[in-house]
């Protein structure tokens, strides 16, 4: 009887195992024409496709120049950063110039194992660089049609150019636009003892700092144009909000001298402000127009309300609130009817942000091994932890609702890493010794 079932155990595994394989092969035959790999079938970090970035060449041939190598290690970061992508080496590269597919030797890049190639060319004009950026389907032994793209812009933007070639093809492959031509704001004190604003982008090996407080800082918030970021500054040894404009480093008083603030948010149309107000021994949230004006006190509560976080459609918004008993994640009209509680598990919850697409929440939950990120949907439902390794506090989201970039402790250091809203990828973003929190990403810069 039991070699019989031993016997049906393995007639069933062999069964599954053709049915899988089955189902690959359909999936594979009946994908649209230029697809490589689709969104609903996986997500980044479930499984990688092997990727040949090599450097972009002058029009008429020749050697890569400086531009068109700079060009492939931003891409080349960017995808790896995705967690869709195995970059290969670029010693084993079997060649390295020109984007014409009759020129691309298949054989030799399948042997080194590249599934995808990104080949092209880049012109200089004056202060004006053109981009020619392919992608190649190794196994079909053609161009990806859909995912070829012409970019221009001034010298300066090289980085930016070839970021938005590394959104365009997560958009072509997965069907969602990358968020990689974006900004994240932090706090950070690398640059001395204390704390300050500082930026980051995805082809930068560390922050750039934006402000010189000498003091406490806290709570960045972009404008939705991207061209301003508001903070706490306990410059006057008291909290208020700042606002500093990011091309010109100057920074401006946003709340007046007397008032104590603790954070701010901004709207989504960036009309208004949510404001953590600290008065007369109780903390409550506000709402303040775009210059700063208190319109309407939004919580009224013995407990402490703090870390208010817009939702997309401007309507509602998430804070933290002890009115339990202990810090937890609430949910509230922007008119301040509705107020409901979301968070269900554990007995400190805090640092609420949204998806950009509304359907999500993500915060900090405490747990025996310190802080943790948790995602749910919008109501509190389906709470899942997505990091366990040290402790992992302040999420904010990508602009295309797909990656969390959060501060973490676990190499000594607090630094900012990357994940899906998942957990299934994880890397690390910015390097060691600077105490990075507080990041929060911007919209998209186009």
């Amino acid at each position: 009887m039991m070699r019989m079932m031993r016997l049906h155990a393995k007639a069933l595994a062999q069964l599954l195992t053709g049915l899988l394989a089955w189902i690959a092969v359909t999936l594979v035959a009946s994908r649209p024409a230029g697809a490589v790999v689709t969104g609903s079938i996986f997500g980044p970090g479930t499984q990688t496709i092997a990727v040949a970035v090599t450097p972009l060449v002058p029009p008429a041939g020749g050697a890569a120049n400086a531009f068109g190598v700079e060009f492939a290690r931003v891409l080349s970061r960017d995808l790896e950063f995705s967690g869709y992508f195995r970059l290969l080496d670029p010693r084993t590269f079997v060649q390295g110039s020109g984007g014409a597919a009759d020129a691309i030797d298949y054989v030799g890049w399948a042997a080194i194992g590249a599934q995808e190639i990104v080949r092209g060319t880049i012109e200089t004009s004056g202060d004006t660089l053109t981009v020619e950026a392919h992608l190649f389907d190794v196994a079909e032994r053609r161009e990806v049609g859909e995912a070829g793209r012409r970019l221009q812009g001034p010298r300066a933007d090289l980085p930016r150019l070839a970021h938005r070639y590394a959104d365009h093809l997560l958009e072509v492959l997965t069907g969602e636009r990358g968020p990689f031509d974006s900004k994240i704001a932090l706090v950070s004190r690398r640059g001395g003892t204390l704390k300050d604003l500082y930026a980051w982008t995805f082809d930068l090996s560390a922050p750039v700092r934006l402000t010189q407080e000498q003091s406490i800082v806290l709570s960045p918030s972009w404008r939705p144009d991207r061209r301003g970021i508001l903070f706490t500054s306990f410059r006057a040894h008291r909290p208020r909000l700042f606002d500093v404009d990011v091309a010109t480093r100057a920074v401006t008083a946003f709340t007046p001298a007397g008032a104590v603030y603790l954070g701010g948010a901004w709207s989504p149309d960036g009309s208004q402000v949510l404001a953590t107000r600290e008065q007369d021994g109780n903390t409550d949230i506000e709402l303040l127009d775009r210059f700063g004006t208190v319109m309407q006190r939004l919580t009224d509560h013995w407990g402490i309300d703090v870390s208010p976080a817009w939702a997309p459609d401007g309507t509602r918004f998430a804070f933290c609130s002890n009115r339990s008993g202990a810090p937890q994640i609430y949910v509230m009209n922007l008119d301040g009817s509705g107020v409901r509680r979301v968070s269900s598990v554990g007995s400190y919850n805090t640092s609420p942000a949204w998806s950009p697409k509304g359907d999500r929440l993500a915060w900090t939950t405490r747990v025996d091994n310190g802080f943790q990120i948790v995602v749910a949907n919008a109501d509190g439902s389906g709470a899942r932890t997505i990091t366990t390794a040290g402790s992992n506090e302040d999420p904010s989201w990508a602009p295309d609702g797909r990656y969390l970039v959060f501060s973490s402790a676990r190499g000594g250091w607090r630094t900012l890493w990357l994940t899906d809203r998942d957990g299934r990828t994880l890397k690390q973003l910015t390097p060691g010794n600077g105490d990075d929190s507080q990041p929060t990403w911007s919209t998209r810069l186009d």
